[in-house]
């Protein structure tokens, strides 16, 4: 594992640069389908999938792979029950941990903060082993060193959407998005599982 904050920021800052068009259509395309979806109390079960499909086609942004504008909802909808229950215990378990004087929360928060990522990229991991991999993954990078990413990437945008009405976030998502993803990619060791293949397929043409 090969967690830095440096390798985070700028390595998710470079691939939403890249690709900023098509990752904000989409979120806004998530967007309006999670408003429309939020009409009816039956809606709301599918909005965890919606969001699912749509970091699902982040991660295979950050792979290198086709991303169409507007299609990314299938990976979401093949699992909408294992995401709606994941979404419903993970936001259960850290609205209690804040309700035990707030620092349970925090840590929850932090150590919990890939656990989406996790079941999205593996299909057959259990929800249950979900968590307990995110845990394991943040203590191996450093607990307090994933608490700082999330201060950095959370906090400036904050405030700046105190000042611009929320225009910061409207303008700024898809940069948080991917570095989101590139810490997730670092702390899983699958950046570096990819960049040793293009290496290796390099050497190969060589």
């Amino acid at each position: 594992m090969s967690f830095e904050l440096e390798k985070a920021l700028y390595g998710g800052f470079n691939f939403a640069k890249s690709n900023y068009v098509l990752i904000w259509v989409n979120g806004f395309i998530a967007v309006c389908a999670t408003v429309l979806a939020s009409v009816t109390i039956i809606g709301l079960l599918v909005v965890p999938a919606i969001w699912a499909g749509f970091t699902e086609s982040l991660l295979r942004i950050r792979r290198g792979e086709e991303v169409k504008m507007g299609v990314f909802f299938k990976a979401g909808f093949n699992q909408w029950g294992s995401f709606f229950i994941l979404v419903l215990l993970l936001a259960l378990g850290i609205i209690v941990g804040f309700a035990l004087l707030i620092i349970p929360g925090i840590y929850l928060l932090v150590a919990w903060y890939f656990v989406l990522y996790l079941k999205i990229d593996n299909s057959e991991m259990s929800i249950s082993d979900s968590f307990g991999k995110s845990m394991d993954l943040v203590t191996e990078a450093g607990w307090f060193k994933i608490f700082l990413f999330v201060l950095i990437i959370n906090v400036p945008v904050t405030i700046a959407d105190a000042f611009t009405f929320s225009l910061a976030s409207i303008i700024l998502f898809p940069f948080v998005a991917m570095m989101n993803v590139e810490a997730y990619m670092l702390v899983s060791d699958k950046r570096e599982s990819q960049d040793d293949m293009i290496v290796d397929n390099t050497e190969a043409n060589i």
